[in-house]
């Protein structure tokens, strides 16, 4: 059976999501800071007139933060009930997966905190992690994405000039 994945990299990294959990790829945009939000968010977009909370996965995953340029992208995926959106450096590609290709998670990198690794995807001389994204967030901080957006019910008024 296969899998088909996007692609992403941080710094100089690879990794995927599952395609079925990503709604969307954006540009990146313009992120609102909000003063009372757990450092894990680095604030929130407006998409369409819907809150969406923003995660930068290199201060997850402790990778060095540099200065953002135009290959930066949001991926927009599914948690739950709500979407959420993560910036990475830039978007690769669809990649078709079979299963001969995906390797399961060394248990050193388990033990390590890689709970949040699916599997380890292995194409040619490459390694692509990927990422489980139900698994990147705890109970608690998904509570605390969901609370962030209902803040005003994650819907931003448009409003009308008259």
């Amino acid at each position: 059976m296969e899998k088909k994945v996007v692609g992403f990299k941080l710094k100089d990294e690879e990794f995927a999501f599952d395609i079925m959990k990503v709604v969307e790829i954006i540009k990146l945009k313009e992120i609102t800071n909000v003063p009372t939000a757990p450092d894990f968010i680095e604030g929130v977009i407006n998409l369409r007139g819907k809150i969406i909370p923003i995660i930068d996965l290199r201060k997850r995953f402790n990778v060095e933060i540099e200065e953002r340029d135009k290959k930066y992208r949001i991926i927009i995926l599914e948690l739950g009930k709500q979407n959420i959106g993560i910036v990475v450096d830039e978007v690769t590609k669809v990649i078709t997966v079979s299963d001969d290709q995906l390797l399961p998670v060394p248990q050193t990198v388990n033990q390590a905190g890689g709970k949040y690794i699916e599997s380890i995807i292995k194409i040619e001389d490459r390694i692509i992690v990927l990422l489980d994204i139900e698994k990147i967030f705890s109970e608690t901080e998904k509570i605390e994405l969901k609370d962030i957006v209902n803040i005003d019910g994650g819907q931003i008024e448009k409003s009308s000039d008259s």
